[in-house]
């Protein structure tokens, strides 16, 4: 069983065309919705948002512990077409304390098999909570987003490096592409290794991912699902899609392909709703808003640091959902080609 630990966060968003919405947001929501979707058994450990936005979330059907919370984060975001967005912090919860691990959280802990912290600022996941976590001998993943958020109102502001003492105990780091800038500095393979993490994953959109692991760095590729507005949640998927995976005995390649092909299903099913709600076909631009008419975000990240790298590591394949049979593995620098699961869609 895969414990997901984060914030319930009341989201205020804002997708173009519409007005601003209040909706249930962090890792704890979309990680459970992945969970589901894959099969994957899993109990989820929150604090914050409200309990009417937090209705959403048990109704995914895994169960949910809620522990005590004075506070509660609010985050405000605006969407573009593009799948890009802003991000701000209105408000701060309250962190995740060793206390919680040794009290509320311990019933459910007892019996998991890798422990999935969703992170939103610096300092909700403590070192020392990190630290208590650790102590139960589960594999622990990391969402890195948090560790380089500065905890100051307003836009987020990502700041590096990253503090040993919070990576000691981390099995699998997840970082996005701009927030591997900001730990890194650099697109480097050596880099990221230096950190000390048995697994890093960068997470490049709609490039798919790099997973670089002691021996290895290995470029996971997907058919891009382009044109949705509303792609939030898409890196909580990943983690806890790569845990699930790895609990169920997947090497930590196989398990970033599984995940990477999750999400993109994930993310499929948004299109297909906007396009329902819309009144659109699928794939078709629709000129309203959660479908773009003319995303250009593919064509930055083609010349982005991480995806230049994924290049030079011999393309990028595609081999995760809408991959055709016999479609190449993902590329390893330097190494024999992977082995992949079987494909998922």
């Amino acid at each position: 069983m895969i414990a997901v630990i984060g914030q319930s966060v009341i989201d205020r968003v804002k997708v173009p065309g519409k007005p601003w919405v209040e909706r249930l947001g962090g890792a704890p929501i979309f990680a459970a919705q992945a969970m589901v979707t894959a099969g994957a058994d899993a109990v989820v450990l929150t604090k914050g948002a409200t309990p009417r936005l937090r209705r959403a979330l048990h109704r995914w059907g895994l169960p949910v512990i809620e522990g005590p919370s004075t506070r509660t984060c609010v985050s405000q975001m605006e969407l573009r077409h593009d799948g890009s967005r802003t991000d701000a912090f209105v408000e701060f919860g309250d962190p995740f304390t060793p206390a919680d691990v040794r009290g509320w959280m311990a019933p459910a802990l007892r019996n998991a098999t890798a422990i999935v912290c969703g992170t939103q600022w610096a300092d909700d996941f403590p070192a020392r909570t990190l630290a208590a976590l650790a102590g139960l001998c589960r594999p622990i993943y990391l969402d890195g987003q948090g560790p380089l958020r500065a905890r100051r109102r307003g836009p987020i502001d990502l700041r590096g490096p990253l503090i040993p003492d919070v990576l000691r105990p981390v099995t699998v780091l997840k970082l996005a592409e701009e927030e591997a800038a900001a730990a890194l500095g650099t697109a480097d393979t050596s880099a990221a290794r230096a950190l000390g993490v048995p697994v890093v994953a960068v997470t490049l959109a709609e490039r798919g991912a790099v997973v670089i692991t002691g021996t290895d760095a290995v470029h996971i590729g997907v058919t891009p699902v382009l044109g949705l507005a509303d792609t939030v949640g898409a890196g909580d998927a990943f983690l806890a899609l790569m845990a699930a995976a790895e609990a169920a005995g997947a090497s930590p390649i196989q398990a970033a392909w599984r995940a990477c092909a999750g999400v993109a299903a994930m993310l499929r099913r948004r299109v297909d709703a906007v396009a329902v709600a819309d009144g659109t076909a699928r794939g078709e631009a629709s000129g309203e808003p959660g479908v773009a008419d003319q995303p250009p975000r593919l064509a930055l990240l083609a010349s982005s640091p991480w995806a230049t790298l994924a290049e030079q590591m011999g393309g990028l394949t595609r081999v995760g959902p809408g991959a055709t049979a016999g479609a190449a593995p993902p590329r390893r620098q330097g190494t024999q080609q992977a082995a992949l699961p079987p494909r998922l869609d």
